[in-house]
């Protein structure tokens, strides 16, 4: 995520992001252990805490503590806590820094900084967290002179991140546009193209309307026509370029040709519904098939994707493919950094529960930039988390790592160890890729019920008592984790 909240309003919404992850008392030893501060410190937020919640009626959302219970955070389902990032956001410096860049209202940082009552010392540093993710935009910041430096369509990409972070889509920070104009105008643009949005992406989209549409009335505009190799010249984008113009006319701004072109470009590269897409990237192909650099981009991944997974080709369904198509229309004109991995925990863990699929993309990922259509993924900080993604959506991870091999020698009789079969295959059918043989083939892991101590060193071992109990199946993953880094390093 951006790092836009203040520092100690970053401590806060973690605790209440830990507060919110179960509906339980937890103590303040607890809380302090997991956010690494002191139970002093513990106190001190959820004061301040208590304070900000004071615009909600306790029946939404309220924090109980209890000497004798511990503290406890009380939320209406139907409230999303998300709200209160907004509030902590809204409140921070750097986001009226940021938000002042966007609206022009001061021309310098002293200016603000005596608008706003701060020192510039204290300024610079709010500002530092943001210095290095500006980066991955490939921008950098000006503080002294209140200016983003660099490409104008990449001030705008980080702009749409920034305000997405904190208002979702349901706020609308531009003061200057019409949000029912650029509603009207969406509404207007999927008509012609025959392909309707959900509510999710009519408002993601709107963002970029009116990023677009403020950057313009400031005379921030795009000079050059996008490059023809990404195949935007094709019937889908003559059939829409009158509402796209209109929107422009609508609001009094200049139609641009570079401007229509970047809108249109927007549809292919974030994903604003697969029924439009499919529509786009068909009309790209009907125009210049293999000439269309994202398209061809796609092909050449597939072509190398062959190489390192060839268990999974032709398993993908085409939404797979389209999904790519999406991708590498982005990574063809955009850099921009990804939330993926702080909404997506599996991300930060992959390597660890997936060694050889990870090892595998990584050299995928390698293999692909040398390629004509190499500028498509030059963005690894962005392309890769969704790479891994697609896989884990449309593929079994799993079969990508050694199989683990599991004998069961017990007295149970045939039909009771079917069913501890099914249920180990269940538990653990997410993280190992596990085959069950028997007792006389060689085997990783053994599972028993038997009294006698049976342990060679050709296996592991497990005894269980009767059904698995939580520490048996907790024992049964560390041996299989164990059983998992003895293959990879055989492999090795």
């Amino acid at each position: 995520m951006l790092p836009i909240i203040d520092k100690n309003r970053q401590k806060e919404y973690a605790l209440l992001s830990l507060l919110d992850s179960e509906d339980r008392y937890f103590s303040c030893q607890e809380l302090a252990k997991n956010l690494t501060i002191s139970e002093r410190t513990v106190h001190k937020y959820l004061q301040s805490l208590t304070v900000q919640l004071e615009n909600f009626s306790a029946d939404e959302l309220s924090i109980e503590r209890s000497t004798a219970l511990g503290i406890r955070l009380h939320r209406a389902p139907w409230l999303n806590i998300h709200t209160i990032y907004a509030q902590f956001a809204q409140q921070s410096l750097t986001y009226d820094f940021f938000h002042s860049i966007f609206l022009e209202t001061a021309d310098t940082s002293t200016a603000f900084c005596l608008a706003h009552f701060v020192s510039s010392a204290s300024l610079y540093r709010s500002l530092s967290p943001m210095r290095q993710t500006l980066s991955a935009f490939s921008l950098s910041l000006d503080a002294a002179d209140m200016q983003l430096v660099g490409e104008e369509m990449q001030v705008r990409y980080f702009y749409n991140n920034f305000y997405l972070q904190i208002y979702r889509g349901y706020e609308w920070p531009f003061p200057a546009i019409s949000r029912q104009l650029v509603m009207n105008a969406i509404d207007d643009i999927t008509s012609a193209l025959d392909s309707p949005m959900n509510v999710n992406d009519r408002k993601h989209f709107s963002y970029w309307l009116a990023v677009i549409a403020h950057r313009l009335s400031l005379r921030h505009c795009l000079t050059t026509p996008l490059p023809a190799a990404l195949g935007l010249n094709n019937e889908a984008y003559h059939t829409s370029l009158p509402a796209i113009r209109r929107f422009f006319q609508r609001l009094h701004l200049p139609v641009l040709e570079p401007e229509c072109q970047f809108i249109f470009y927007l549809l292919h590269a974030f994903p604003f519904g697969m029924n439009v897409q499919q529509r786009l990237f068909a009309a790209a192909r009907d125009e210049r098939g293999f000439d269309c650099l994202p398209l061809t981009a796609t092909d050449h991944f597939l072509a190398v994707f062959a190489r390192y997974f060839p268990q999974w080709m032709g398993m993908g369904s085409p939404s797979f493919r389209l999904k790519l198509h999406r991708l590498h229309f982005h990574g063809a004109l955009l850099r921009g950094s990804s939330d993926l991995l702080e909404r997506y925990p599996f991300l930060k863990t992959y390597t660890l529960n997936y060694p050889c699929f990870a090892q595998s993309m990584a050299k995928l990922f390698a293999s692909l930039a040398p390629h004509p259509c190499g500028r498509c993924f030059t963005d690894e900080r962005y392309l890769l988390p969704h790479y891994i993604l697609l896989c884990s959506q449309y593929f079994d991870l799993t079969s990508c790592e050694p199989i683990i091999h599991l004998a069961l020698l017990t007295d149970y009789g045939p039909i009771y160890e079917e069913k501890i079969k099914k249920e180990i295959t269940s538990h653990f059918r997410d993280d190992f890729h596990l085959k069950f043989v028997s007792t006389n083939q060689p085997h990783d892991i053994l599972i028993t019920n038997l009294p006698a101590r049976i342990h060679t060193s050709g296996h592991l071992t497990l005894s269980i008592h009767t059904a698995f109990n939580q520490r048996e199946w907790s024992l049964l993953g560390q041996l299989l984790r164990q059983a998992q880094m003895a293959q990879q390093a055989k492999a090795d």
